[in-house]
């Protein structure tokens, strides 16, 4: 009789251990479903930050890149609203507050963070003479980029924020 109630037991025992593995697996499976969620909806509203504080300088780039670029007294104008307008992004960026998202939390810190520094160098260059904002358009770049990563990391499309954001 001893011997039928261990086999029960242990019998009981397996089946309780292989539910509670198909539960851990199934949490697993939340869990990222939650973070891919949770990150699209954080970048979506890092890019709605960005494009209503950066307006000016969409126009500028949009100005700089147009087939008659400005030159003289008007680049000047422009290059003035739109170190503003980065330098108003960077705040804005250096405010936000990245959620938890998992492992891929901390790149997504990182990635902002650069980004904030990057609009931040965009406005000291806009305001140098000459306008100089070479270092600053790469730095840009490598956050995006870094961004992508953090997007494709948690299984979602990469995306370019500098396209995103673009006027």
């Amino acid at each position: 009789m001893k011997k039928w109630l261990v086999a029960l037991f242990s019998l009981v025992l397996v089946f309780s251990l292989a539910a509670c593995g198909n539960d851990a697996k199934e949490e697993k499976a939340t869990e990222k479903k939650d973070v891919t969620a949770d990150a699209m909806s954080f970048y979506m509203d890092l890019v709605a930050k960005i494009n209503d504080n950066d307006a000016d300088y969409d126009a500028y780039q949009a100005a700089i890149g147009s087939d008659t670029p400005p030159t003289g007294a008007e680049l000047t104008t422009l290059a003035t609203a739109a170190s503003a307008s980065a330098d108003k992004v960077s705040q804005v960026l250096a405010d936000v507050k990245v959620p938890n998202l998992g492992t891929a939390t901390g790149v997504f810190k990182s990635a902002v963070k650069d980004l904030s520094d990057a609009y931040a160098a965009e406005a000291k260059g806009l305001k140098s003479s000459p306008i100089d904002t070479k270092s600053a358009d790469e730095a840009m770049q490598k956050a995006s980029d870094t961004l992508g990563k953090a997007l494709k990391d948690v299984d979602l499309a990469p995306s370019s924020i500098m396209n995103d954001t673009a006027a």
